[in-house]
């Protein structure tokens, strides 16, 4: 199983997993200096849970674009988070959002 890339972050798979679905809160990932995170993977293709208690503003696919961490992003889904927060992740990857209720 490979890791799965957040910036310059690695998240181990093996620890994280439960089923083939993975759970993070988005608090949890530290975005680079113009609020972005990326999410990559390298193969088998898991579950990611989003938590978070902020609304989801925009998603899409991402145009020609270089993060402030190095990475190009062209062709990620991405989605916005109400406090400017940009999330992109692989294509292949099933993500999905969960809010916590306070």
């Amino acid at each position: 199983m490979s890791d799965t890339e957040t910036n310059s972050q690695s998240i181990e798979t093996a620890d994280a997993a439960i089923g083939g679905q993975f759970t993070l809160n988005l608090a949890d990932l530290l975005p680079d200096a113009n609020g972005e995170i990326v999410i990559l993977n390298e193969g088998d293709d898991p579950c990611l849970n989003i938590v978070t208690d902020l609304r989801l503003l925009e998603s899409g696919i991402a145009d020609q674009h270089v993060t402030d961490g190095g990475i190009e992003v062209k062709g990620l889904q991405y989605w916005v988070f109400e406090d400017g927060t940009k999330l992109y992740y692989s294509p292949g990857l099933s993500i999905s959002v969960e809010h916590q209720i306070v």
